[in-house]
């Protein structure tokens, strides 16, 4: 339904941040479902080669040239609203696009709220950490992953739903396809996004864009997997119809792990912030859904540690905000950003630069801050980091050192970063922030919190408005 817009009377959702909040997207539908505990099965090659004329000639599929099939689309709405529950939006747009259309959607969609400057600076920030690496282009990577691994998408911003024509589909699910006469892959993806729209309708503070999430990249990975675990798990039961027929979560993450394992594509090759991250949000957010239901998005995950252990569901940390270090900045350095990491992204440094990984170097985590400039022609970092136990903090500081020079030669410093160990808390800092560091006990402002609403309340004003306070 190429451009098709539905207005209804009224009734009764991170290598990276640059996505989130802004587009919704189903990357992993694209590879089979596992069901009743297990995959699609696959079939040999020898078997594939001979069902592919059958496929050919009998394959059905829901999108009919640039239109998705009047019936077929009222019928996985009609599903999906009875599977979520939530009342569909007055108004929203569906349209096909085909893959090459993808770059274009994606970046329009970033750059209708980024401004270039403060991309160039978020990425900085990443590299000034040792997140990212400075040769790759952040934007670049995310759309190039995007562009083969995304079956479909949900713009909030322009309340418009996207089905990818020609997105890969599994031969086992064409399959199924042909026999059933249903186009089970697209009925997914299409279930999935509208449980993206009907979200935005319920929850649009946790769709739409928020300034505040854009230096929480931790926040807003956990507000991802909340959101994309609420729809992986209804966008199914609409296509299914059976709560029963559900994976077991540790089939689902075995599943995508295994199918993440054998790409040799662009995911195969992105900076580890993207590749050991594009999961997470939908086998972590798959599991909160199924222990939480409906009622997920109405107490969402403030940290990815409580996204990521039960146990720690609503586990407090500590909140740091380093935005007043800003106004105590060598003059020759201009400030790049502040962020928090949490448990995901330490993990993904670890497990990128570290030869021997443990989890125990990254759990156990109670809270961290970084603060990244640009010092004429170098890079530079302060990173406050607290830990449950002064054990889980030794840990972290050991595991760091054995990364340091890996990182050192990463940002282009001319020595590795210095390790401060205080009790739980493990300090970093690079030449020449060691004076601000000095000031972060002065200048931070600290508290617990354990609900995105206390986050937001302790961080205040979008980064915007603290920032001009900053230098007034």
């Amino acid at each position: 339904m190429e451009g098709r817009t539905f207005v209804r009377i009224p009734a009764p959702l991170s290598g990276a941040t640059l996505a989130a909040g802004r587009a919704r997207c189903e990357l992993v539908a694209t590879r089979p479902i596992p069901l009743h505990g297990g995959s699609v099965p696959a079939r040999p090659l020898l078997v594939a080669l001979l069902l592919a004329p059958l496929l050919q000639a009998c394959a059905y599929s829901m999108v009919q040239g640039d239109r998705i099939h009047e019936g077929t689309f009222d019928d996985v709405l009609e599903r999906t609203v009875a599977a979520r529950d939530l009342a569909v939006p007055d108004r929203f747009e569906t349209r096909v696009i085909r893959r090459d259309a993808i770059p274009d959607l994606l970046r329009a969609a970033i750059v209708a709220d980024w401004e270039a400057q403060a991309i160039a600076d978020y990425q900085e920030s990443l590299v000034a950490i040792g997140a990212w690496p400075a040769d790759r282009d952040l934007v670049d990577e995310y759309v190039s992953v995007s562009q083969e691994e995304l079956a479909g998408v949900y713009v909030p911003k322009e309340s418009t739903l996207y089905v990818v024509e020609d997105a890969a589909t599994p031969l086992s699910l064409r399959v199924l396809s042909a026999v059933a006469r249903r186009d089970f892959m697209r009925e997914i993806v299409l279930a999935h996004e509208l449980v993206h729209l009907l979200q935005h309708g319920a929850y649009p503070e946790l769709l739409e864009d928020d300034p505040r999430w854009r230096d929480q990249d931790d926040a807003a990975a956990a507000l991802g997997a909340a959101i994309e675990g609420d729809a992986t798990r209804f966008g199914i039961v609409a296509v299914i119809g059976d709560e029963d027929a559900l994976p077991s979560p540790e089939s689902f993450r075995a599943d995508i792990e295994a199918q993440q394992a054998s790409d040799s594509g662009a995911l195969a090759r992105a900076p580890a912030l993207l590749r050991l991250t594009l999961a997470f949000p939908y086998v972590s957010g798959y599991a909160l859904s199924l222990k939480e239901g409906a009622a997920l998005l109405d107490e969402p995950p403030a940290s990815t540690e409580q996204a990521i252990h039960p146990s720690k569901r609503h586990e407090p940390f500590l909140a740091i905000d380093l935005g007043p270090a800003r106004g105590v900045l060598p003059g020759h350095c201009r400030w790049l950003g502040d962020n928090t990491l949490g448990e995901l992204g330490i993990s993904v440094l670890l497990r990128d630069l570290d030869d021997t990984p443990s989890p125990a170097d990254w759990e156990g985590w109670d809270g961290d801050r970084f603060l990244a400039a640009r010092c004429g022609e170098r890079r530079a970092f302060v990173w406050e980091t607290h830990w449950d136990t002064d054990g889980d903090a030794a840990e972290f500081a050991n595991a760091y050192a054995g990364i340091a020079n890996r990182i050192r030669d990463r940002i282009g410093l001319e020595r590795a970063p210095e390790i401060r160990l205080n009790g739980r808390r493990v300090r970093i800092v690079s030449d020449p922030l060691r004076s601000v560091s000095d000031s972060l006990d002065a200048l931070s402002r600290r508290g617990r919190v354990s609900r995105v609403t206390e986050l937001r309340a302790h961080f205040g004003a979008p980064y915007r408005e603290r920032d001009a306070a900053a230098l007034r």
